[in-house]
Parts: C-alpha cells; structure tokens; sequence
C-alpha cells in the first residue's frame, strides 16, 4: 500500500513540528493534549473513588454527590481541552523540570520528619530555604528573610491565633 502524502507542515514521518499524531488527529498543541489527558485521568479516578459511596439527588445530596458531580466536571473540561489540543495550535512539550520536584518533595519530607524534632520556627526556615532551591535563580539573602517572616507568620497564626499545640523551639 502506497503512503499517504504528508500535509502541510509536516515531514515525510507525518509529524509536525509542533506535535505528532494520535490515531487519525493531528496534534497542534501537545501541551494541551497532554493537560487535557491528566484532567480526564483525574476527574475519572474521582469518579472511581467515589462509586462506593452514595450519590442521592441534588435535593437530598449523599456523600458522593459532590465529589461526583465535580470529577465529572473535571472530566469534561479536559476532554474540551484534549479536543482542542486537535484545532488550535500551541507549543511544543518541554523537557520535565526535575530539579523543582525534588526539592520540594524534600522540603515536604524534610517538615514531617523535623517538625516535631526542632519546632515551628526551626521547621519553617530549613524547608522555606530548601524549596527555594527548586528555582536556580535563590538568593540567599531574600530566602532567609521570607523564611524569617514565614516563621514569624507560622507561630502568630498557629500558636497564638489558632491556639494549635506545635512546639516553638525544639526541647
């Protein structure tokens, strides 16, 4: 069987420069065919989740109304997005950043495991100065000060406004 010939805009494999294809769609904007997948896949696990509890009706709502109603929601509006990943175009996918998602993950880790340990204040400076590191452009300076208001901010909200029994200071 003879190959189709290329489009406008595309190369001899049938890919454009913008995108690739998917099945017989030409994708224009990757990174909203890409968003637009991740909605649908979350709004459907919403929905999976909640098929266990019970649903009623918009006059007598059950537990699962709402998470329902919203994954189905969220459902939508990524297949709108996905489908108009295929009419309009947009950039290219870029490479994955790594680096902010390691430091944040470490950041958070960093909270469970120190925040018992050596209190709020402590706490509040070690993750706010290891998260600004996921940007490569952190300055030292301007990280300490927002850590210090941070922390300032963390006591007068959570241990005197709210009452919470954190630890201030390590004992």
């Amino acid at each position: 069987m003879p190959a189709l010939p290329a489009a406008a805009g595309e190369d001899e494999a049938g890919m454009s420069p913008a995108g690739g294809r998917v099945g017989m769609f030409r994708v224009k904007s990757p990174q909203d065919f890409g968003a637009g997948i991740m909605f649908m896949l979350f709004g459907l696990a919403g929905v999976v989740f909640a098929r266990d509890l019970v649903f009623g009706n918009a006059e007598h709502m059950g537990p699962g109304y709402f998470p329902v109603v919203l994954s189905t929601a969220i459902l939508l509006i990524g297949a709108v997005v996905a489908l108009r990943s295929l009419a309009v175009d947009g950039p290219a996918m870029e490479t994955f950043a790594w680096r902010p998602l390691l430091f944040v993950l470490v950041a958070i880790l960093l909270f469970a495991f120190l925040i018992t340990e050596v209190g709020l204040v402590v706490t509040t400076v070690v993750l706010t100065v290891v998260a600004a590191y996921a940007r490569r452009e952190a300055k030292l300076v301007e990280t300490l000060v927002l850590a210090a208001g941070l922390a300032l901010f963390g006591v007068i909200l959570f241990i005197y406004a709210l009452g919470q029994s954190i630890q201030i200071w390590w004992n």
